[in-house]
């Protein structure tokens, strides 16, 4: 095939998707870690992990509004999060709706 055809061949759609929370990172990662950019970066590298044809997804966190405590369980850090990002693309999907959702990309 031709760089021409591969550039203009319509892109492979995924099968399936995993989510990677902000909430489940925070059951893995130190306390020091708990940041957004760490988060996006370890996102990353979750994300080789996979085929792809597996669309990563992460959540959209915008804001770490404070700490959260609960005995027996790790501090966890609140936050802001406004919908998911494809790890992969950086494309960005709301949660309002059918019109932005991920789910339109699986196939």
């Amino acid at each position: 095939m031709s760089s021409a055809a591969a550039a203009t061949a319509a892109p492979k759609k995924y099968r399936t998707h995993t989510i990677r929370s902000w909430h489940a990172y925070q059951k893995i990662a130190p306390s020091h870690l708990h940041s957004i950019e760490h988060y996006n970066a370890e996102c990353e590298e979750y994300a080789k992990l996979y085929a792809a044809d597996v669309m990563v997804l992460r959540d959209h966190v915008t804001k770490i509004t404070g700490w959260h405590l609960t005995i027996g369980w790790p501090a966890q850090n609140c936050a802001d999060t406004d919908g998911y990002v494809d790890v992969r693309t950086g494309k960005k999907y709301s949660l309002q709706g059918e019109n932005d959702s991920f789910f339109k990309e699986i196939k």
